[in-house]
């Protein structure tokens, strides 16, 4: 009784807020990007910048996110997920905005010890709520982050627009022509409206089985690579070979069953193709960056800044920062 009045009255007191919001949606992402871009200005300029740094850019996402929240409740209704799943994305998105900074504090506070507790804490808590969404929830493909920051131009458009070519179904989810939205009859196409629920009749159990076993592998791999850290120690050959051969091998089983003809969403296809740019990073990741990519990596950047104009005042930057990124946000078990 005591939470339902608090919830009540915090909702009062929001609710010009998200009143606001959702009436002003480009004002609002305009402001949200200008705290973001902070965090960018603030890394390596002075003591304590990284710490910095990751608090304006974890509050910036956290206040987007909650932004997001506000304006979903009022206007997009369709987003909405079952209760539980949602708590799990939220918390996940919450977690991935999070992370860093937690492991920077820790390590600030308890040293390399408390830093690594931090890590593990991290990553056993998103891969079990990651695998509870695969499993439990069926989810193909699993988003990082979880909630996507929202289009902002679609709120404006009203119900009517959505509803004018049709509708969808509650318990099917499929997509139905409204009668009276519909054209004259020369003028109607009678392809089928798109639907955010994909056709899976041509798979099969075997390939739904393959599938999750991609991405449980996948989810996982953060906690294989700090298990082989913990028998081989940081910096070395094999977890960095661990994680790179999971991350191909989760990718070829993808690739394997979408060519039999498993239907994915166009938003898992987007985050399979991110993850295939991902691999990119394996050589900003120690001990490949260490030993192999660096020295090219600072070749090049000194070419460009000597021999392209106005390309210094990009390749300059670079360089000097390079380190401070590289040592704080290219960590293999990040996925």
């Amino acid at each position: 009784m005591v939470f339902d009045k608090l919830n009540t009255s915090v909702l009062k007191i929001i609710e010009p807020y998200r009143k606001w919001a959702i009436e002003n949606p480009k004002l609002l992402t305009d402001l949200e990007e200008t705290v973001q871009c902070l965090s960018y200005f603030t890394a390596g300029r002075f003591n304590n910048s990284t710490l910095t740094s990751e608090l304006i850019y974890s509050l910036s996402n956290l206040i987007v996110l909650c932004n997001d929240l506000l304006m979903c409740s009022g206007k997009c209704l369709h987003l909405k997920f079952p209760q539980f799943k949602s708590k799990i994305k939220i918390w996940l998105t919450v977690v991935e905005y999070t992370e860093t900074l937690f492991e920077i504090s820790a390590k600030k506070i308890w040293g390399p010890s408390g830093r690594w507790f931090i890590v593990i804490v991290i990553q056993v808590f998103k891969t079990v709520l990651r695998l509870l969404l695969i499993h439990v929830y069926k989810e193909k493909v699993i988003k990082s982050p979880p909630l996507k920051p929202l289009n902002r131009n679609q709120l404006n458009e009203s119900d009517e627009e959505k509803l004018k070519e049709g509708f969808t179904l509650k318990r099917s989810g499929t997509v139905v022509r409204s009668v009276r939205g519909s054209n004259s009859t020369h003028m109607r196409t009678w392809e089928p409206l798109s639907s955010n629920v994909k056709d899976n009749l041509n798979s099969s159990p075997v390939s739904e089985r393959n599938i999750a076993l991609a991405e449980s592998l996948y989810v996982m791999k953060p906690l294989f690579h700090l298990g082989c850290i913990s028998l081989t120690g940081e910096k070395q050959w094999p977890p960095w070979l661990l994680s790179l051969a999971i991350d191909l091998f989760s990718l070829k089983i993808f690739n394997k069953e979408v060519k039999k003809a498993v239907s994915l969403s166009k938003e898992d296809e987007r985050e399979l193709y991110k993850r295939r740019l991902a691999l990119l990073l394996y050589i900003l990741r120690s001990p490949f960056y260490d030993r192999c990519s660096r020295t090219r990596i600072y070749a090049i950047l000194t070419a460009l800044s000597n021999n392209v104009p106005l390309a210094k005042f990009i390749a300059e930057p670079i360089k000097r920062y390079l380190p401070h990124w590289q040592s704080t946000y290219f960590y293999v078990w990040s996925s």
